[in-house]
């Protein structure tokens, strides 16, 4: 209190801050997602991106065959090349799921329930990149036969 009996402003101010922090901090503590639905959403995010990296995947093979038959080159190499990559993306998607979920606080159990779920849509995905390439493949060599062999 100063002289004329009134609370300083600055103390006012400091009050005011201890308070927002407070309720801040309770707001936080009662809101804050909780790790098993974030845990969660990593498995649904990363089926996502699997999906689309299989997809993003077959649309690349049509490019990578109509340019390796007007260059005249190998299909078949062009296209374990695209597959390589891909794979490498599924293997990419995977680790950092892996780090997500490394980083929540969730018990040890769910923790590898989530990892293998994750593991075997990774695994059908590069199963769906190799038969994509496989008749990927034998679509190009097909044409690559001419008629009557």
């Amino acid at each position: 209190m100063n002289e004329r009996g009134r609370t300083s402003g600055s103390f006012l101010l400091a009050v005011a801050a201890v308070l927002v922090g407070v309720g801040g901090y309770a707001a936080w503590t009662v809101l804050r997602p909780d790790p098993y639905a974030l845990s969660e959403r990593v498995v649904r995010d990363s089926r996502r991106a699997l999906a689309s990296e299989v997809r993003e995947f077959q649309r690349e093979l049509d490019d990578v065959v109509r340019a390796a038959r007007q260059d005249g080159k190998d299909a078949a190499a062009a296209i374990d090349r695209e597959a390589g990559k891909a794979l490498a993306g599924v293997d990419e998607l995977v680790d950092e799921a892996r780090d997500q979920l490394a980083d929540l606080d969730v018990q040890l159990r769910t923790q590898r329930n989530r990892l293998d779920r994750i593991e075997s849509r990774a695994q059908e995905a590069r199963d769906m990149v190799a038969e994509y390439a496989e008749a990927a493949k034998a679509k190009a060599q097909a044409r690559a036969k001419p008629p009557g062999d």
